[in-house]
């Protein structure tokens, strides 16, 4: 369902409303979404764009004439683009992979609760067509999810939004049935970005419980086994168990969700060393 109706966004958008079979009218397009320059306080070495909804995407000088993949960074819970960019806890995180040429897009991806859901999706998908044009593409994508955004991030690269060559989680949920478990104000959020009428959520609506058969993908993987907020052993440890691919690493921290050892230099280091491996190939 939800590759239906990213289908028929991205038909919208560019002008095919009408083409799939079964349609009955042509949907009107969409009114012309653009990228607008902004500069973005603490990131003024960067190139900066803001993107409908709320997004972000810095680009290094380099990428405007050095070819570079994407990462996208998909938000935690409650949290906004320009809330994650101006957060003193992550801006080490997010300067040290600008450092390394990597353009860093965070999508609004349906407001602070999106949950991964449609609406969710719908915006990283507009604004990665945005984004890919601000700078010098090299054809490859990375994932990054924080938390919540885990669901995003898996979810654009079992559906396809893009061709996603590897995903980052960290302290990342990735299980929609184990988030609807933790807590009644969840399942008001989950109910309401997957329309689910406050029922617990199938296991087709669960990206972890219906993964693809033979699907595989570089992951890298941190999460504590002192986590209280996102269960590790449901959502980290066993999207790795199923789904890590050649390249994959699972890394152990400890303390709690999203503690500050889980955003230090060391966790950057990896996830530059990360997509580095697999942009040679290792």
């Amino acid at each position: 369902m939800i590759a239906v109706r990213l289908a028929a966004l991205i038909c919208s958008l560019f002008g095919f409303a009408g083409a799939f079979p079964g349609s009955v009218s042509p949907t009107p397009r969409v009114p012309s979404v653009q990228a607008t320059p902004t500069s973005v306080v603490g990131f003024t070495a960067q190139r900066g764009y803001l993107l409908p909804g709320g997004g972000l995407l810095l680009i290094p000088p380099t990428c405007l004439s050095q070819r570079c993949p994407l990462l996208t960074i998909s938000h935690s819970r409650g949290r906004t683009p320009a809330e994650l960019v101006a957060s003193p806890s992550f801006q080490p995180l997010l300067k040290a992979l600008l450092a390394a040429n990597l353009p860093l897009l965070l999508s609004a991806e349906g407001g602070p609760d999106g949950w991964g859901g449609p609406e969710a999706l719908w915006q990283l998908t507009r604004d990665f067509t945005l984004a890919k044009d601000k700078f010098n593409f090299s054809g490859r994508t990375y994932t990054l999810g924080v938390s919540m955004g885990g669901m995003s991030a898996l979810r654009a690269a079992i559906d396809a939004v893009f061709d996603v060559h590897g995903l980052i989680l960290i302290d990342g949920r990735v299980s929609l049935t184990d988030a609807w478990h933790s807590s009644k104000s969840r399942k008001s959020e989950l109910s309401a970005a997957y329309s689910l009428g406050n029922r617990p959520p199938a296991a087709h609506e669960d990206p972890l419980e219906s993964l693809p058969e033979g699907f595989k993908l570089p992951l890298l993987v941190f999460g504590s086994p002192q986590d209280k907020n996102v269960n590790f052993e449901r959502n980290g440890q066993a999207l790795y168990r199923q789904a890590a691919g050649p390249g994959s690493a699972l890394v152990r921290t400890s303390g709690p969700h999203l503690g500050g050892s889980h955003l230090n230099a060391d966790v950057a280091a990896r996830v530059v060393a990360f997509i580095q491996g697999q942009q040679a190939g290792r």
